[in-house]
Formats: structure tokens, sequence, C-alpha cells
């Protein structure tokens, strides 16, 4: 029995296969080092990552750099080696890096080695952000003084801080303290110059240089012109009123950044509820939003003079005085006073009953007067008196 022969198969296996040519094939893998050779890099240090091509007689394009955090880098080079140097500045710089090389072969477009081993690079986060707070407030009223506190997480490294307005460092204030934990910076007056966005950082003593933390979150500060002077008004609007009518005296003031309390002053002393009789109002709390109120329902003559209020505001736990508001003079004339709406009903009551009263006087008084007439024309005989003992004069003769 003849055996097969597979020599007509072998025959057809270049067609089914066809074999690779040089020109076909990727060219190796690149050669990747790290300089220096750190388990640790630190903000500010410079890294070298170079990336060298065997030898070969590929023309070389360029290098691709890329990296796990993101970031890839190309560069057109015909060099058999290049080197990537970078500045760390954070997390970013750090991960596993690696490299791969492009060559031109004849006939071919640009083809790209497969990427070299990954090489990572450790890299030391910058010191965590510190807290900053301003004190008493971040509003305030320009002349009053403020206090800024940074403050860091513990740490046994030596440690520096700075004061920021924008990207500024402020200079020109007072330093009251500076530790490891933090650092307090005092302004005597602030002023309009200091309305802005304050941030801190400090610096950490690490491997023998100084590593700058992260910012602390920016705290807007406000500083506001000194409260204007408050406006009193009066009703009536002319300021005179007679004795027992009702005066109302307004304090307006505005502005509501800060607590208030309003105070009134008749001829420079100062009048409150309760001290005067009959004398109403709040002066501490708002009556109609922008201001408060001292009310006097039944005004007397005494009351009489020249009325102004004042404003306070309360600014970093102390009671700032605004300029007192222009004087109002306040006239109280003399005379009968007129009962208020209500009382006008127990004045027609009593008048009604007075002449009920007098009515029924005037009745009685007719009807006595009525009886003692009938009395002295007419006595009257009962039976058996003597009719000759009286008068003529007394009888009234029938016609």
């Amino acid at each position: 029995m003849a055996q097969p022969s597979f020599i007509p198969l072998l025959a057809t296996l270049p067609i089914l296969f066809p074999l690779a040519t040089p020109s076909d094939l990727a060219p190796p893998a690149p050669n990747i080092t790290v300089t220096p050779p750190k388990t640790r890099f630190l903000i500010g240090d410079s890294v070298s990552i170079a990336c060298a091509a065997p030898a070969g007689s590929d023309r070389v394009q360029g290098f691709r750099f890329t990296s796990t955090s993101g970031w890839a880098m190309d560069v057109l080079t015909s060099k058999r080696a290049f080197v990537h140097t970078i500045i760390i500045a954070g997390p970013r710089d750090g991960g596993f890096h690696s490299c791969s090389y492009s060559v031109l072969r004849r006939g071919r477009d640009k083809l790209y080695s497969p990427a070299s081993r990954a090489v990572h690079i450790n890299v030391q986060d910058r010191p965590t952000q510190p807290n900053l707070t301003v004190m008493p407030s971040s509003v305030t009223v320009e002349g009053q003084p403020l206090v800024f506190f940074c403050v860091a997480p513990p740490s046994a490294a030596a440690r520096r801080f700075g004061f920021f307005q924008e990207e500024l460092e402020v200079t020109d204030w007072i330093p009251e303290g500076s530790g490891a934990g933090g650092a307090r910076l005092r302004v005597e007056r602030s002023d309009q110059n200091r309305t802005g966005n304050f941030s801190c950082r400090y610096e950490e003593m690490t491997e023998g240089r100084w590593i700058a933390s992260y910012p602390s979150d920016a705290v807007q500060v406000v500083v506001k012109d000194p409260c204007p002077a408050p406006l009193l008004s009066v009703e009536p609007p002319s300021g005179v009123v007679a004795a027992g009518h009702r005066l109302r005296l307004t304090c307006a003031a505005p502005r509501r950044d800060f607590r208030r309390r309003f105070r009134f002053f008749r001829d420079g002393a100062e009048v409150t509820p309760g001290d005067v009789d009959d004398v109403t109002g709040d002066v501490t709390g708002d009556v109609t939003g922008d201001g408060s109120e001292l009310l006097f329902p039944r005004i007397s003559p005494e009351l009489a003079g020249n009325f102004s209020c004042l404003l306070e505001e309360e600014v970093g736990g102390a009671w700032l005085e605004a300029p007192p508001s222009q004087g109002v003079a306040v006239v109280v004339r003399g005379g009968f006073s007129p009962p208020e709406e209500f009382d006008f009903l127990p004045l027609v009551i009593g008048g009604v009953v007075g002449v009920a009263l007098l009515l029924l006087v005037i009745l009685l008084a007719a009807w006595l007067c009525r009886r003692r007439r009938g009395r002295s024309r007419w006595r009257g005989l009962r039976p058996g008196d003597d009719t000759g003992t009286l008068r003529m004069g007394d009888l009234e003769v029938a016609a």
C-alpha cells in the first residue's frame, strides 16, 4: 500500500501563511531608565527619564512617553535615545512611566515599537492645606481690628507660615505668634484696601528643603464704611402738637449688616420707655424694617424740646456709635385735651344720663309747683264745719 505524500501540502504552506519579512516586524522595545534612582521624590525634584532604541538598521522618527497618571508626550528626533526631564510639581507627575519609539521603513508608514517596561516614580504629596479663620468676623467696619488664624495639622517638622491677599503675600501686618501648629496675624485698623479674598499656607522642612503646602480655602473679607447718621422724623411733620395729642418719633437707618440698637434723646438727655409716663416704643427692635420708634400717646407740655436719635452697631463684640441724627424741635401747645376716639362713648353715655336726670328734675319740679297752687285755691270743707267763719274772699261763688 502506497504511503501518502505530504510534499504537495508543504508546497502550499507559503501561499496559505505568507512568511513575514523584516519590514513587517515591529522594532524591538526600547530600554528605559530613571535618574536619580530614588525610592521617593519630593515636590521640586528633577527627574530624568531616558528612553533608548536598540541598535539596528531602522531609522528612528521619534519617541513617545506615557504615564498612568494620564499624561503623554511625543518627541520628534532622529536620535536613537532621548532623555525627558520633568520637575516634580505634584502627584500627577508620579505613577508608572513607559516609552516607545517609532521608525520609518521603506514603502511603509510610521511603525511604533512595543512599550518599554514600566518604571515607577513615587511622589510625596504636598503638606496638607491649613485652615484660615478671621476674628471677630470677616465682615467689619473701617477702623476696626482683624485677627487672622492659620492652623495646620499636627507635625513635628519645622514650619513657616505666610498670609496672602489674592496672590500677594501680606507683609505689613503684625505677626502675633507662630509655631508648628499655626500662626496669627493682626491688623490694628482695617481699611477699604483690605476687602478681598485671603488665604494662608505654610512651608515644611523635608530632607533639608522647604516644601510648600497646599493653600487654605479662601476667606472673603469685607470692610464697610462707617455707618452714616440715622434720620429722625416726627409725626406730625411740623413738630407742633397740642397737649394730650399723640407724638411719634422714628429713627431710620437702612443699613442692616450688623446687630443694631437705637437711642433717643431730648435736650441731650436719653429718653427710654418707662422713664416718662405714657411713653412707649421699641428702641432695640425694628418697627418699619429700617428703624425704630418712640411714641408719646398723650404728650404733655413739659416734654417739649429738641429731640435726636443715635444708632449703634455691634461689630466684633463691640458697640460702635454712628454720628447722631439732626435735631427735631417739638413744640407742645397747652389747652383742652381732646379725647381719643374710644373716649367718646363714655362722654355720650354721661351726656345722655345727665340730660335724662335734668328732665326728671324739671318734671318733678313742675309737678310740685302745680300741686302747691292747687292747695292755695281750694281748702275744702268737712262735714260739720262752720261756714260762717270763712271769709267770702276765700270762697268761690258759682255763677
